[in-house]
């Protein structure tokens, strides 16, 4: 499967969009359409654990036991995850309090979630909040594999579409730009080494194992999750390309 999903993922790994961040604000700029990003990724996650885990009332046994377990302990990282200064948060909260702190502005990822609680449509709230063309499809996508995906498409969708690029791509540029603006990064650097940890030694594993579990030796299953996987690369290119001409030509 590495093989199949290499060539879409080199070029995420080789954007355009790198060279574009230059400056805080090319990087609060990015954080303004990423979050959303961070958001559904959440929602993929919980995708996942509500068709691999029973969570309703009465309980009863769901699926593989080894699966359960792995599902729930991604999601025990990314939900509730251990904070520096004590207390807990989920990944997404960490974020926007990164991007208060960066001088972001998140009057829309915190209009669309009350929207959200106020019992509008995914599509409708992206609508009302002012969200730009590009995350209004990225987040469509993602919703259309949670919609019609089954459950190893949606794991491939997480593990190879999602986990572990952003780490990889950003800390480099957010330890340099931190450098420049002592006390404006420190939580997105805490939210990066973070994802590092996890992804390097845990969850990056366990999304593997889970959907090596959900195919088994099904070939149609596994064709079937590497085109999920592709899909998702291919969605976060088109998110990135967006965000990119949206930044301008680097100088």
């Amino acid at each position: 499967m590495a093989l199949a999903i290499a060539e879409t993922r080199e070029a995420l790994l080789g954007h355009r969009l790198y060279d574009r961040l230059q400056t805080l604000d090319d990087l609060t700029r990015f954080m303004e359409h990423h979050v959303f990003a961070v958001w559904d990724f959440m929602s993929l996650l919980k995708a996942l654990q509500a068709r691999l885990t029973c969570l309703t009332v009465p309980w009863r046994p769901v699926g593989d036991g080894e699966v359960r377990r792995l599902v729930n302990e991604i999601v025990l990282g990314e939900e509730s995850d251990s904070l520096p200064e004590g207390g807990v948060a989920s990944h997404f909260e960490l974020y926007l309090r990164a991007m208060t702190e960066a001088g972001a502005d998140t009057s829309r990822i915190e209009r669309f979630i009350s929207l959200l609680e106020d019992g509008q449509s995914v599509a409708g709230a992206m609508d009302e909040a002012g969200a730009s063309l590009a995350v209004k499809r990225f987040v469509g996508h993602t919703f259309g594999v949670i919609g019609g995906g089954r459950a190893h498409e949606i794991a491939a969708a997480f593990t190879y579409g999602r986990e572990d690029l952003i780490p990889q791509m950003f800390t480099q540029l957010v330890h340099g730009l931190e450098r420049q603006f002592p006390q404006r990064l420190a939580t997105l650097r805490y939210y990066l080494d973070r994802h590092i940890e996890l992804d390097g030694d845990q969850h990056g594993a366990m999304g593997l194992r889970m959907v090596d579990l959900l195919c088994g030796d099904h070939p149609v299953r596994q064709g079937e999750a590497i085109q999920a996987a592709v899909a998702a690369l291919q969605a976060r290119l088109q998110l990135w390309d967006a965000i990119a001409d949206s930044l301008g030509d680097a100088a």
